[in-house]
């Protein structure tokens, strides 16, 4: 039987998605060692995702900042600390030996510091994040901003805010999370909930 490539290509994706399981997943690197130095702590693979320019943390710095939403740990990203080396911040499904095809993105807890040098008091300052989505042919497919502000009285020890996501965040290969407004502070995020699309073994 002939196939014109307009009908294979349906028929393809339609095997793969066929061929996929769904894995709901709470990211909150609880169960990683933590370090008051990230920057020696790189979270690379987790929950099936690369966690590209992040590190795993219990404090921003040596005292104060942010809490963790979910203790003791969370993932930092900043200019001086993965970004540097890594590039932009990227979560993704793309690396040797992956099983998970793509993930749906559904929301996650953040805030910022403001960037200091390790052992010092770091305060909690307001920022804003940009997180653009992209599929497997790394076109854009979905973009959101979300803002932090800190209480004014708490900033040693703000809490976290939510970002919950547009479902437009669906069936992605990567996305990426940058600090917008200003650049500099250092990101921190926790209890990133999404849902792994796995090849079936």
């Amino acid at each position: 039987m002939w196939f014109s490539k307009k009908t294979w290509a349906i028929y393809t994706a339609i095997a793969v998605v066929s061929a996929t399981t769904t894995t709901p997943r709470i990211a909150n690197f609880d169960d990683r060692k933590g370090s008051l130095v990230p920057a020696a702590n790189a979270v690379e693979v987790y929950r099936s995702l690369l966690y590209k320019a992040f590190s795993i943390s219990n404090k921003i710095t040596g005292l104060g900042g942010v809490v963790a939403k979910s203790n003791p740990n969370f993932a930092v990203t900043s200019l001086l600390n993965g970004q540097t080396t890594q590039g932009t911040p990227t979560l993704t499904v793309d690396y040797p030996g992956s099983e998970a095809t793509s993930f749906t993105f559904f929301s996650f807890y953040f805030g910022c510091v403001a960037p200091t040098v390790e052992s010092a008091v770091g305060a909690a300052v307001q920022c804003s994040v940009l997180a653009a989505a992209f599929n497997s042919t790394n076109k854009e497919i979905a973009v959101a901003s979300y803002t932090f502000t800190p209480p004014a009285a708490n900033t040693l020890n703000a809490p976290l805010v939510q970002a919950v996501f547009p479902k437009t965040f669906t069936r992605l290969h990567n996305m990426a999370i940058v600090q917008t407004s200003p650049a500099t502070p250092v990101l921190a995020v926790d209890d990133l909930e999404l849902r792994s699309h796995l090849l079936l073994m």
